[in-house]
């Protein structure tokens, strides 16, 4: 038995009574210690009032301690945010880069290997996505894609999570890219606090873009016929985008983009004998590094990203392109203008990039200075944690 509850001249009853205002008073400050530092961090976050891509008014702690993310790609925004920290406040994601990009999960890891101990949750858009999981992480905002928006007020997530005092904020790369992505990477640095990083990266985008339209403008050339082929592989030929997402960054850099007169939804498959038929001067694919698991089976898609190889890509590329029936005659195949470009630029304030990389192959005499390769270096030397590396477009030769 402790020393401690046999002392001398202490009787049984009064023992008792200091035994009980003891434990009373460890309770008070073991009280204390949890709750001052989850006074001081609520304290500590003033509320303002920000206005989202959808033009929604929302109140939220700036900056946010805990941040719930409906897609992991939002990364891509963080790494130019915080350099030195880009999982800095994140407590949930999804596994959309497992599956997706395992190539930037990759080279992420390497450097913030704190990534793989931040809870996964389940998507919104296919409805795995569970509310009471993203609760119990106790975020003080929630960031959602505007492409998941509505599913996630039929959900009825956004206004779960308002009831227990989440708002959420909407960002988009997806739908509306040239229009939206300033802004969204500015309302993710009101979030984080990094308004200064935010609005230089604004800057620079908006400079990059600025310049493309300018020389568009000025020249009056007439748009470019192009089928923009969405990720060959993981969808059956031929998918693509139409009058949202990349098409809207094929109209941006000067290209009349097909879908945009066949299809009647924002995505959809076009049929191989409408594309022959239509014979387009440049087609623009998208390629990634999917895991296994995906619709993209090993062989049957481009590969592209930070480990990959660029004669590998290009190859491949020219494989996809001899297999498909009639492709082999368009006038694109025929002329060499037919490319790729990395999947991930549909939905990152990386899609300037793709401004650049489209306009080069869509109006090749207008851009001859321009250089996506070397803007891509220069995007992550100047914004980015990691280093460049790898393959993010290639070409049929």
């Amino acid at each position: 038995m402790p020393y401690f509850a046999t002392r001398r001249g202490l009787r049984p009853a009064r023992r008792r009574r200091t035994a009980a205002v003891f434990t009373a008073v460890l309770a008070m400050l073991a009280a204390g210690a949890c709750s001052a530092p989850q006074q001081d961090e609520q304290s500590s976050a003033a509320k303002r009032t920000v206005t989202d891509v959808l033009g929604r008014k929302v109140d939220i702690p700036v900056p946010a301690k805990r941040i719930l993310l409906d897609g992991a790609r939002v990364l891509y925004t963080t790494a130019l945010l915080n350099k030195q920290d880009p999982l800095q406040g994140i407590v949930g994601l999804p596994n959309d880069l497992e599956q997706n990009d395992p190539d930037s999960l990759q080279q992420y890891r390497k450097k913030f290997p704190g990534i793989d101990r931040i809870q996964r949750t389940g998507q919104v858009y296919d409805g795995s996505f569970s509310i009471e999981a993203a609760i119990r992480l106790h975020p003080d905002v929630f960031v959602l894609s505007a492409a998941n928006y509505q599913a996630a007020q039929d959900a009825g997530i956004v206004d779960r999570l308002a009831r227990v005092g989440v708002p959420t904020v909407v960002l988009d790369y997806f739908q509306d890219p040239i229009k939206n992505t300033a802004a969204s990477v500015r309302l993710m640095g009101t979030i984080l606090g990094r308004t200064a990083e935010a609005d230089a990266f604004a800057s620079y985008y908006q400079a990059a873009i600025d310049r493309v339209r300018s020389t568009l403008a000025a020249a009056h050339e007439p748009p470019t016929p192009t089928f923009l082929w969405r990720a060959p592989g993981y969808f059956e030929c031929c998918s693509s985008f139409a009058k949202s997402n990349l098409a809207k960054v094929v109209q941006f850099a000067g290209g009349a983009n097909l879908a945009d007169d066949v299809l009647k939804t924002p995505q959809g498959a076009i049929s191989p004998e409408t594309i022959l038929s239509r014979n387009p001067d440049v087609i623009i694919a998208t390629g990634a590094d999917w895991a296994p698991g995906t619709p993209a089976s090993p062989g049957t898609f481009v590969p592209l990203g930070y480990r990959e190889n660029a004669a590998a890509a290009a190859a491949q590329l020219k494989s996809i392109v001899q297999k498909q029936a009639g492709f082999p005659q368009l006038k694109a195949v025929r002329e060499h203008r037919t490319y790729a470009a990395w999947h991930h630029f549909y939905d990152s304030p990386y899609n300037f990039l793709a401004v650049e990389w489209f306009a080069k192959w869509l109006h090749p005499e207008l851009f001859r200075d321009v250089d996506p390769d070397a803007t891509i270096r220069e995007l992550h030397t100047k914004f980015l944690p990691i280093p460049y590396q790898g393959t993010f477009w290639t070409e049929l030769r």
